[in-house]
């Protein structure tokens, strides 16, 4: 049985070691703490290499999920025979790897600044959805 370890392919090793500074602002400062500047000053890289790789805010959030995921390993068998104490360690290391990503530090930090984007997200459409009702019943126009 072989488990992989490698870096997630889906990132260079720089990009995984500026979104490893980034998980680390979040969760030592909160979603405040996360800002552009402080994320490139942590990472020491420019501001322009964090919008080359990650596009915006958004972006950037879809990366650290997707980093944090990538730290559960999976099971290569290379044409191995499966056997029962093979599929027995395979489960202990996936479950173990699951659990420490799903209730650690960083995991609780992105859920929360998830939600807290979904919350600003849903608050701002509200009020353009009510700005726009307002402007519609009083002809004024919309903004």
């Amino acid at each position: 049985m072989s488990v992989d370890t490698a870096e997630p392919s889906e990132f260079s090793p720089r990009q995984n070691a500026v979104l490893e500074q980034a998980l680390r602002l979040l969760v030592d400062g909160g979603e405040k703490a996360l800002t552009t500047s402080g994320v490139a000053r942590a990472a020491n890289c420019s501001k322009e290499s964090l919008y080359k790789w990650f596009g915006d805010r958004d972006g950037l959030l879809s990366a650290m999920i997707a980093y944090q995921a990538s730290k559960v390993r999976t099971f290569e068998r290379n044409g191995e025979r499966l056997t029962a104490a093979s599929l027995h360690d395979h489960v202990v290391i996936f479950a173990r790897d699951l659990l420490e990503v799903l209730a650690g530090d960083v995991s609780l930090a992105l859920n929360r600044w998830r939600s807290a984007s979904r919350t600003a997200t849903a608050r701002s459409s509200a009020s353009c959805c009510s700005s726009a009702a307002a402007a519609r019943s009083t002809g004024a126009p919309w903004r």
